[in-house]
């Protein structure tokens, strides 16, 4: 999602009442993770990286709580915890690059989307 071109309008979402950002934190582990990927620097920086986890930490809603995972997309070790955090959260929408997760298109309430969607349907 990061490496998009329209990242910024994506983070706007911090800013506007219409949204709730939640998360948890395996999955701001795992952006940490990958995003300081040697591969991923030519696109954000380290201190990007620290920025935006700090923004993560300090604007979502965080679950904390242990997640109740089912098996159900086509990489359940990688991606059912975001499934769960989505039940957990009673999310409207999951954004993800994950082919694995975007297949599913909607699991219970929440829709799997990808940021270029999530920004046209709700930025315009």
């Amino acid at each position: 999602m990061l490496i998009g071109k329209r990242v910024s309008e994506v983070l706007s979402i911090f800013n506007d009442d219409r949204f709730s950002v939640v998360a948890h934190t395996e999955l701001i582990g795992e952006f940490e993770e990958v995003a300081r990927r040697t591969k991923f620097r030519k696109y954000f920086p380290e201190h990007a990286v620290d920025a935006f986890v700090q923004k993560f930490n300090a604007e979502c809603a965080m679950i904390k709580a242990e997640l109740n995972l089912e098996k159900i997309s086509r990489d359940p070790d990688d991606d059912d915890y975001l499934l769960a955090l989505c039940k957990t959260a009673k999310a409207q929408v999951l954004l993800t690059g994950d082919e694995d997760l975007l297949v599913l298109e909607k699991h219970g309430r929440t829709r799997t989307m990808t940021a270029r969607e999530f920004v046209q349907e709700h930025f315009g």
